[in-house]
């Protein structure tokens, strides 16, 4: 295939301010998981609030399967979390398997029980109300001044909404694998099928984002786009834009939107169509994949907007601390790469 797959994709407020080293130790990197449910308090399934240090989220689920005797498939996760930071999330597994003897005996490096609830159904990947972020950047090499506006700007206006570089894999070999699936060189056990499918329509997302981004609308619209409701998967359509959605854009209620590829016929119309259509032609073996295996047209907002962002900076200056929330499916580290160059 000659489309390239080592693409970059533009940042919103380029060039970056300066330098700093991320992910230094453990503790710059902290996230707690917020889930989008209550919980019943009764019902099959037992709820573990995990606080793991230094351990991926799949790791933590086989430990949990082996100790509590468990089939893999029955513990639920809501999504995967870094595993170089400390992060605390929710595992469910059947209640049955939960005796008080099995809980206080659990003892694993890097893993800490916190808190255990009970609840109707499974915990399903996605159900995220937001994750909390609490990030240190270390050593930094900026102007202050210049830090200050761009974290302003970003608290305000927010960030583009790319899917991250983990969702690829490592030198993007989801890409390349999918590539190499739909022109039959191989044919993957169901669960990584997933896996490639899932990188490659993101990856589609992030073409039309990152055109968006290089003209500067990620943030401000186009005549016919498709908007989203802020903390909502709820959309409507326009076709010209007019007072009332532009304040509505520069309040954060609504957001641009674009496409997540899949069977249906693109909502967008007039400019936003056009972009669309010109940017996703090129990757036309890609989407009709994509729909084949039956996913369903989607939307994504274009652009996500930190809550409650604060930070802080060390009285030397060489540490600046930075706390906010993003719902399910945004990056921290977007957020990040519109502010320094992170330093190995």
């Amino acid at each position: 295939m000659s489309l390239s797959l080592q693409q970059t994709f533009p940042t919103a407020y380029a060039p970056v301010i300066g330098q700093a080293k991320l992910k230094q130790f453990i503790e710059d990197f902290v996230v707690v998981e917020t889930l989008s449910f209550p919980f019943s308090g009764e019902g099959e399934h037992g709820y573990l609030r995990i606080k793991k240090t230094n351990q991926n989220t799949q790791w933590v689920s086989q430990r949990l399967s082996k100790h509590f005797s468990v089939k893999q498939r029955d513990i639920g996760y809501a999504g995967l979390k870094d595993r170089h930071a400390i992060t605390t999330q929710w595992f469910s597994l059947p209640y049955k398997y939960l005796g008080e003897e099995k809980l206080a005996a659990f003892s694993e490096e890097g893993m800490e029980i916190l808190e255990q609830q009970r609840h109707s159904g499974k915990l399903r990947k996605g159900a995220i109300k937001y994750n909390y972020f609490e990030i240190t950047l270390r050593d930094v090499n900026a102007n202050k001044k210049d830090l200050t506006e761009r974290l302003s700007l970003i608290k305000d206006f927010g960030v583009p909404n790319y899917f991250d570089e983990q969702r690829f894999g490592r030198q993007r070999q989801n890409l390349n694998a999918f590539v190499d699936m739909i022109g039959g060189r191989f044919k993957p056990k169901r669960d990584k099928q997933r896996i490639y499918t899932s990188a490659a329509r993101s990856w589609l997302f992030n073409q039309v984002l990152s055109v968006r981004v290089a003209q500067n609308n990620w943030a401000t619209g186009l005549p016919g786009d498709v908007y989203m409701l802020d903390g909502s998967k709820k959309v409507f359509s326009t076709e010209e834009q007019d007072d009332v959605l532009r304040q509505r854009l520069v309040e954060n209620d609504i957001h641009p939107t674009a496409p997540l590829w899949g069977a249906g016929e693109l909502t967008t119309n007039l400019d936003a169509r056009q972009l669309e259509q010109t940017v996703l032609d090129e990757w036309i073996d890609w989407r009709k994949f994509l729909q084949k295996v039956g996913l369903k047209q989607q939307r994504r907002a274009t652009r996500v907007i930190p809550a409650d962002f604060d930070y802080d900076y060390s009285q030397d200056l060489k540490q600046l601390r930075l706390a906010f929330k993003l719902p399910s499916g945004s990056y921290a580290t977007n957020l990040i790469r519109e502010i320094i160059e992170p330093l190995a």
